[in-house]
């Protein structure tokens, strides 16, 4: 089973575009936040960037009513993609 839930803050207004066939896609980057002891004792906070993207009416939504700041609900699966630059081959992971 490939599903991926976040509770998190969004860290940008949604991006959002059209693709050639009319499709919505809307690119999110949402801040979840931890909070732990470390060995010492001391409260660590550590937040974790996470890439999302969202197609058709959601995504529509979601450039409508989501602003930076935003707490959002997240479930959807993980997508890793390639592409290459330069020679060089890129990876990055999303969640969709």
């Amino acid at each position: 089973m490939n599903k991926a839930i976040l509770i998190g803050n969004l860290g940008a207004d949604p991006d959002v575009r059209f693709t050639q066939g009319g499709t919505a896609v809307a690119n999110l980057r949402v801040a979840t936040n931890e909070r732990f002891k470390d060995q010492s004792g001391e409260w660590v906070d550590k937040t974790e960037w996470h890439r999302v993207v969202v197609f058709g009416k959601q995504a529509e939504f979601c450039g409508e009513y989501l602003k930076k700041g935003a707490k959002v609900a997240v479930d959807g699966s993980l997508q890793t993609r390639e592409w290459e630059k330069e020679g060089v081959k890129q990876y990055t992971t999303e969640i969709k």
